[in-house]
């Protein structure tokens, strides 16, 4: 039986806040601790597709599944977009100047496919 997958995630940046936003109270998240897990992606540098993405986790009580909102444009030149991923479990929380954790996700398949967990 092969170990669940783990993904790297930001503690800061949710749709609701923002790409800076801390939601979160010291200490928080922990291991052991259910999050909500999304993804910030961004889809177009210069008017070009692109294909890049960064994971976010953010209270259990925000999940969602699939794009939240349209694309926006970026004053850097990208469009970038919120997706929600469901939900998982910290298996390793980081120390707070690092602000990420490691993720083991519920869900094997997320929107995009589950080779880029």
């Amino acid at each position: 039986m092969t170990e669940p997958r783990r993904i790297a995630a930001a503690t800061m940046g949710n749709p609701g806040g923002g790409l800076f936003d801390n939601p979160w109270p010291p200490g928080s998240p922990a291991v052991g601790q259910r999050v909500a897990v999304f993804a910030y992606e961004v889809t177009k540098v210069d008017g070009v597709a692109a294909d890049a993405r960064s994971f976010h986790v953010a209270p259990v009580e925000t999940a969602a599944w699939g794009p939240i909102g349209p694309s926006r444009d970026e004053s850097q030149g990208i469009e970038v977009a919120w997706r929600g991923c469901g939900t998982g479990t910290v298996v390793r929380a980081r120390g707070a100047d690092e602000r990420t954790c490691d993720v083991t996700p519920d869900s094997r398949t997320i929107p995009w496919g589950e080779d880029d967990v």
